[in-house]
């Protein structure tokens, strides 16, 4: 029973290892992109994009995929056609804010006295009049998730992919915009990870 449990762990050793290894992130290239093949998709089949949230940015975004599906030479047709690329967006905190420049005060105490020092007012650091400070390292890294999934008329799924990248709130057009872009350039192919960095 031993020789066995080992003899299976070393035939699988390869790919636990190569599923549990880290990526190194790249900071020239924050942005990853996977895709995944069901069925294949029709090099000529016209496409319509359907995003499953009609917010302003997601009609914008929607515009930005049409560009980039005619720049790599897909059709699109937002009538008439036989495929649809639906997507959804989400933004995560990926990172915190750097560290502050300071507390309210300082609480000391013994066993038999404590005193207690507060920060009323502070230009520089925190203080109970103009609230917490931060530090220039403060501006919180977000992560933005684009997930794009192509169907035939059925409703039958025929590929799926998705990207994320890092960046900072004020990014967030630029940031999907340029996931658009990468998912367009490998549309219908299978992607296992692929970087990207943001032109």
């Amino acid at each position: 029973m031993r020789a066995l449990v080992a003899a299976a762990l070393l035939t699988l050793s390869p790919w636990l290892s190569h599923a549990q290894a880290p990526q190194a992130f790249d900071p020239a290239a924050p942005g990853r992109l996977t895709a995944f093949v069901y069925r294949e998709v029709p090099a000529a089949a016209t496409i319509k994009i359907t995003p499953l949230d009609d917010s302003r940015e997601n009609r914008r975004l929607a515009q930005a995929f049409e560009r980039a599906l005619e720049r790599h030479g897909r059709k699109v047709d937002p009538r008439n056609a036989p495929l649809s690329l639906s997507f959804t967006t989400e933004v995560s905190q990926s990172g915190r804010p750097g560290p502050t420049t300071g507390t309210l005060g300082v609480i000391e105490g013994s066993r038999d006295e404590a005193r207690v020092r507060l920060n009323l007012y502070s230009t520089t650091q925190d203080s109970l009049t103009q609230g917490p400070r931060r530090s220039d390292g403060g501006t919180p890294t977000v992560r933005y998730m684009l997930t794009a999934i192509v169907e035939d008329a059925s409703g039958s799924r025929l590929w799926q992919a998705s990207a994320t990248l890092n960046g900072t709130p004020a990014e967030e057009q630029t940031a999907y915009a340029a996931m658009a872009g990468v998912i367009a350039e490998e549309f219908g192919k299978m992607v296992r990870q692929r970087s990207f960095r943001v032109e």
